[in-house]
C-alpha cells in the first residue's frame, strides 16, 4: 500500500519557476581577474552577488572595500533587484577597490 498522496500535490511533481520572476546569473569581475558568478531571482536584492564575491575573494578583499558598478556608469547598491536595474542574464558587474589618494604633491614648496 503507497503512502496516501496530500491533496493538491502529485507525486514525482517538478517545481517549476515562475515565469514572471525567472532566475539570472550573474557574474562580478574584479582589476585583478577574480571572478564570481550567482545565480538568482530577478526580484532578490543585489545584495547576494555582492557577498558571493566578497566569499570568494575573502582575505584579498575587505567586506565593503569597493564599489559594484554595471555598464561603467550604474552603481549597485545591494537593496536593488536586478529588475529595478534592468540586468539580464549573464550581465558582468565590476567591482573597483576604495581608492585612497590620488592628490599631488609640489616639490620645493
Amino acid at each position: 500500500m503507497s503512502p496516501p498522496v496530500e491533496e493538491g500535490r502529485r507525486q514525482g511533481s517538478v517545481k517549476t519557476e515562475p515565469e514572471d520572476d525567472p532566475l539570472i546569473t550573474l557574474k562580478v569581475l574584479d582589476q585583478e581577474g577574480r571572478r564570481a558568478f550567482h545565480t538568482m531571482r530577478m526580484s532578490d536584492k543585489v545584495q547576494g552577488v555582492m557577498d558571493a564575491y566578497y566569499k570568494k575573494a575573502a582575505g584579498e578583499v575587505t567586506y565593503g572595500s569597493g564599489t559594484f558598478m554595471f555598464d561603467g556608469s550604474v552603481r549597485l547598491r545591494g537593496c536593488n533587484t536586478p529588475a529595478e536595474l534592468d540586468l539580464n542574464d549573464g550581465d558582468e558587474i565590476e567591482f573597483f577597490p576604495v581608492m585612497i589618494g590620488g592628490g599631488w604633491v609640489a616639490i620645493g614648496a
